[in-house]
């Protein structure tokens, strides 16, 4: 699942290796998947794509954003997806739900593996897109200060009843993370997902702020996560603290055995001791 620093990392690529190619011919939807999300009818992205120069790319939370030609934008991301370069015409995986070739005889491979958004549209779509045309703050960017998640949180009301994982993943969201670094995130600030997030403290705060930060920085020089791969098929370098393969071994500060939970429909690992869940 691509999240922020793989979006980065893929983002730099393009631009560094396919900025300024030109579109021989695209496919699209030659291998039906349930959950490849496309942008109006499939079968019209060859002609839209032919002949166009690729732009620039820039990253958009869980989402790569590649300018296409001057008229539209190619979003990739928000799921599971496997985006890949080839310099030869042998390499591309026979499965896929968008392959690209450059006149120059490379390609371009988009594989959705679970889920992901395809989406080729105008950049008015785009704008009025609940999600393409999402403008968040970057959480390794300048402006995201620990001013701006205080307001995050004062917009929470007292009585409410919103915990932790839901307020970074989903409501309002830090941009770009998911449940991906969500762990290691609320590890490094000793939260428990469950949190309610209006019970915090200053200190607790203090604490997400310079985690989200820390993690998300860190990822970011090295990649990605290990379990992500570039342009390249090269994977990242980041290794969770808090995820299936960890689960059971002993926490890194204080040996206490990695435990795993459901919550919100999703896995979450973390070390009881170090993450408290103060009793209500």
């Amino acid at each position: 699942m691509l999240e922020l620093p793989e979006a980065v990392t893929l983002a730099r690529q393009i631009n560094e290796i396919l900025t300024g190619k030109t579109i021989a011919s695209a496919r699209a939807n030659t291998s039906p998947h349930r959950f490849a999300f496309y942008q109006g009818d499939p079968e019209t992205y060859p002609e839209k794509l032919r002949n166009q120069i690729i732009g620039e790319a820039t990253p958009r939370g869980s989402l790569i954003a590649t300018d296409i030609g001057t008229e539209r934008v190619l979003l990739l991301g928000d799921g599971g997806l496997r985006i890949l370069y080839h310099e030869r015409e042998t390499t591309p995986p026979k499965k896929h739900q968008l392959l690209i070739r450059f006149d120059d005889s490379t390609y371009l491979t988009v594989s959705v593996s679970g889920w992901g958004a395809i989406w080729l549209m105008a950049h008015a779509e785009q704008a009025a897109h609940k999600v393409a045309g999402y403008e968040g703050i970057s959480p390794v960017s300048d402006d995201f200060t620990e001013g701006y998640l205080d307001t995050l949180f004062a917009a929470v009301p007292p009585d409410d009843k919103r915990t932790i994982k839901l307020f970074i993943v989903s409501d309002p969201k830090i941009w770009g993370v998911g449940n991906g670094y969500l762990q290691d995130i609320l590890f490094h600030a000793g939260l428990h997902p469950r949190r309610r997030v209006v019970d915090l403290t200053d200190a607790d705060r203090a604490r997400l702020y310079r985690a989200i930060r820390a993690t998300l920085t860190e990822a970011v020089a090295a990649n990605g996560r290990t379990t992500e791969r570039d342009l390249f098929n090269r994977r990242g370098g980041y290794a969770r603290l808090m995820d299936s393969k960890t689960k059971g071994q002993p926490c890194p500060v204080c040996n206490t055995p990695i435990e795993k939970i459901s919550y919100l429909g999703g896995s979450c690992y973390l070390c009881q001791h170090c993450q408290p869940l103060p009793e209500e």
